[in-house]
């Protein structure tokens, strides 16, 4: 399987996100850190949903 770029990532996880009723807030997908802005229960859901996807 091929390796997604940092694009192809952030077009995933932007579209999770928005699903969830968030919004990314600043990202760097080097450390793994995806900061996101929300409802406390929407980012808790839209972090699993992204595990879940990514890995």
């Amino acid at each position: 399987m091929t390796e997604l770029n940092d694009a192809q990532l952030l077009t995933i996880v932007q579209n999770v996100v928005e699903k969830h009723g968030c919004k990314i807030v600043d990202f760097d997908f080097d450390k793994k850190i995806i900061n996101l802005e929300g409802p406390e229960d929407a980012k808790a859901n839209c972090a699993r949903a992204i595990v879940e996807i990514l890995g």
